[in-house]
């Protein structure tokens, strides 16, 4: 019996890579026979703009199959395993070493996968700036203020928000929460989003937040969309009554902060996730809305979090936040990232964070 000759192995060719995180994304960078200088500013190679690196911090050498790290003199040292660097130092594949306290990983990888993950990387990177490109401006006067901010993860999460005016007397918002991560989570998202923006859901009324829940349902069943279902957090408010209507639906609380009120009210009503099964209904809540009441609406994001000291964190820690004063010179959106990000580990975080504020003149 003949057999089919086997297909040759592929050829791995194995390359040099240093690999460290700027802002939210890795970035591999390799070394190549004459080696490179790393430091803040140019000439160096590789330049790293953080003030813990000295203007030129180190060097990388190849010898053989080893990579050698030199430290020039810097200020704030080199560190391996936590002890500083003093002489021409060999570095092991993976192995992770501090300039200043930034730290970076050593890596021999195959230069075709290393090639691959940069491809999906810029995809990744240009699904980023497509959602980023949706989001509405804020609104800086008039009776409804809006800020928000948005950081996403390295990976690329399925967050998106926005908000209108329905008409001269009724004010629309959402934020949702695609499952999974990736690309096809960021484009239903932006799917979906765009659907809330243009009002392109036939005979819904974008009024009534049950109707604008069923009326997504039926258009983005999970298993016409690669099986990813979403959560929203749809409202709608009423100028002259004051009123605020909303569906959660399989959305956490949103929190309602009334100037002379102890606490922030919880805003939730259960309620089944979009997408998961045909033929659902949706509860609707409701709230009076106070002059100078604030609006915060987020994605899981900004409270599902690992904090530095490796404790347990919950919405109700994000609640406090919400409810500390307003901070002089920053909008309240940023104040909240800004107070997470100060207790959070380091590096990026493990999902997108999206915070909406809403301030009712």
């Amino acid at each position: 019996m003949l057999r089919a000759p086997l297909a040759p192995a592929p050829v791995v060719e194995l390359g040099h890579f240093l690999a460290f995180t700027e802002g939210a994304d890795l970035r591999r960078v390799p070394i190549g026979p004459a080696g490179l200088t790393i430091g803040r500013h140019a000439p160096s190679e590789l330049v790293i703009a953080e003030s813990d690196i000295s203007r030129r911090h180190c060097r990388i050498d190849l010898d053989g199959e080893w990579a050698v790290l030199t430290d020039l003199g810097s200020t704030n040292g080199s560190f391996i395993g936590g002890v500083r660097v003093e002489q021409p130092t060999r570095l092991g594949n993976g192995s992770r070493f501090l300039l200043g306290s930034f730290p970076i990983r050593y890596e021999r990888r195959d230069r075709r996968e290393v090639a691959e993950e940069a491809e999906l990387a810029d995809d990744l990177r240009r699904a980023r700036d497509y959602v980023r490109a949706i989001l509405p401006q804020p609104i800086v006067d008039g009776p409804i203020r809006t800020d928000w901010w948005f950081v996403p993860s390295a990976q690329l999460g399925g967050d998106a928000f926005g908000y209108q005016y329905l008409d001269a007397d009724s004010f629309a918002g959402f934020v949702l929460d695609v499952s999974g991560h990736g690309i096809g989570a960021a484009m239903h998202a932006a799917n979906v989003a765009n659907t809330l923006r243009r009002r392109a859901l036939p005979g819904v009324d974008f009024h009534d937040p049950a109707a604008v829940a069923a009326g997504l349902n039926a258009v983005f069943p999970m298993e016409e969309h690669n099986g990813l279902m979403l959560t929203l957090w749809y409202f709608v408010y009423d100028l002259p009554a004051r009123c605020l209507r909303f569906c959660a639906a399989g959305h956490h609380p949103s929190f309602l902060l009334a100037p002379d009120a102890p606490a922030a009210e919880p805003l939730w009503r259960r309620s089944p996730a979009i997408g998961m099964l045909p033929g659902r209904t949706w509860a609707i809540g409701t709230a009076a809305i106070a002059p100078g009441s604030r609006l915060f609406v987020f994605s899981d994001g900004a409270f599902e979090i690992v904090p530095a000291d490796g404790g347990v964190w919950s919405i109700d820690d994000l609640r406090r936040i919400l409810e500390r004063p307003a901070a002089p010179g920053q909008s309240e959106a940023q104040r909240i990232y800004q107070a997470v990000r100060a207790l959070v580990r380091p590096g990026p975080l493990d999902d997108d964070f999206s915070v909406l504020a809403v301030t009712f003149v």
